[in-house]
C-alpha cells in the first residue's frame, strides 16, 4: 500500500473515533443533534374516563328518601331545579324544599348550572305563590353575569303585575319582588336598571310615564326590602321596545314588562 493511501486511511479511522466521541457525549448529557430530548410522556390508562356530572334530579331524590319524603319529586330544567308533589302538611312541604335546597348547596359543583331552585308542592291540592330562589344558589362570590343569569332566570315566564293603568303593585307579585331583591343583596356589587315597558294601546305619551311610575314602584319595594336605593336606577321606555309585535292580547301581556338589566361599571 502507497504512503498517500495509508494516510487517508489513518484519517478515516481518526475521523470516526471523534464523531463516535462526539455523539457519545451527547448521549451522557440527554442531548441530540436535533435538540434537547423530550421526557417520556407516561401513557394514559385506556380506562381513563372523564369526571362524571352530577345528577341534580338524582341527588335530590336521594335525599328526599332519606328522609322518607316519599310525597315529593324533582325536576331539573333550563337550570331550574323544582320540588312538586302534594301534602296536606305545611311543615312537610317546607322540609321536602329544605332537603333538597341543602343537598344540592351541599355539592360546590352546582353554581352556575343549577341557577334557581323552585318549591312547587301544592298544599292539600292548592298552588301556593312561592317564587324561586336563585339568591342561594349564585355561589360565594357573584359576578355580572352571574348576576344578570339570577334576574333573567326569576323573570322568564313570569311578569311584575300591576293594577290596571296604574303603578300599583299588585299581591300576587310580592313573591317574586322578594325573590328579586335577595338577588339584588347579593348582587351589591352592581348597580341594576329597572326598565319600565308597556305595551302599544293608548297614548303613547300616558304610556312613557306609566313606565317611569312603574319602574319607580318596583325600586321603591326594594328599597322597602332593605336593598340600597344606590344599587338601583330607573327608566321608563313606554312602548318602544316591544318583546312581541303580534299586536294581540298575548303580545300585549309580553309587553308590560319591568326588566332588571346589571349595569357593567358596578355600584357607585
Amino acid at each position: 500500500m502507497s504512503e498517500k493511501s495509508q494516510r487517508r486511511r489513518k484519517a478515516l479511522a481518526s475521523g470516526t473515533g471523534v464523531a463516535i466521541a462526539i455523539f457519545a457525549a451527547l448521549a451522557a448529557t440527554g442531548l441530540s443533534l436535533t435538540g434537547p430530548l423530550k421526557p417520556a410522556t407516561p401513557d394514559k390508562p385506556a380506562n381513563a374516563e372523564a369526571p362524571k356530572r352530577t345528577d341534580w334530579r338524582e341527588l335530590a331524590r336521594l335525599a328526599l328518601d332519606k328522609e322518607k319524603l316519599s310525597f315529593a319529586e324533582v325536576k331539573f330544567k333550563s337550570g331550574l331545579l323544582t320540588v312538586t308533589g302534594d301534602t296536606d302538611s305545611a311543615d312537610d312541604r317546607a322540609r321536602a324544599f329544605n332537603v333538597v335546597k341543602q343537598a344540592v348547596l351541599g355539592d360546590p359543583s352546582h353554581v352556575g348550572v343549577v341557577l334557581a331552585l323552585e318549591n312547587a308542592i301544592t298544599l292539600g291540592g292548592q298552588a301556593m305563590a312561592d317564587a324561586p330562589d336563585a339568591a342561594s344558589t349564585m355561589g360565594a362570590t357573584p359576578d355580572a353575569k352571574a348576576c344578570q343569569t339570577a334576574y333573567d332566570t326569576l323573570l322568564d315566564g313570569r311578569v311584575i303585575n300591576f293594577g290596571s293603568g296604574s303603578a300599583v303593585l299588585a299581591e300576587d307579585s310580592k313573591p317574586l319582588l322578594n325573590a328579586l331583591a335577595a338577588v339584588v343583596k347579593r348582587c351589591e356589587t352592581y348597580r341594576v336598571e329597572l326598565g319600565g315597558h308597556t305595551d302599544a294601546r293608548g297614548d303613547a305619551t300616558a304610556n312613557q310615564a306609566l313606565s317611569e311610575r312603574r319602574a319607580q314602584s318596583v325600586a321603591d319595594y326594594l328599597v322597602s326590602k332593605s336593598v340600597p336605593a344606590s344599587l338601583l336606577g330607573v327608566s321608563g321606555y313606554g312602548e318602544t321596545q316591544p318583546k312581541d309585535a303580534g299586536g294581540n292580547a298575548e303580545a300585549d301581556a309580553k309587553n308590560r314588562r319591568i326588566e332588571f338589566k346589571i349595569v357593567e361599571d358596578g355600584a357607585q
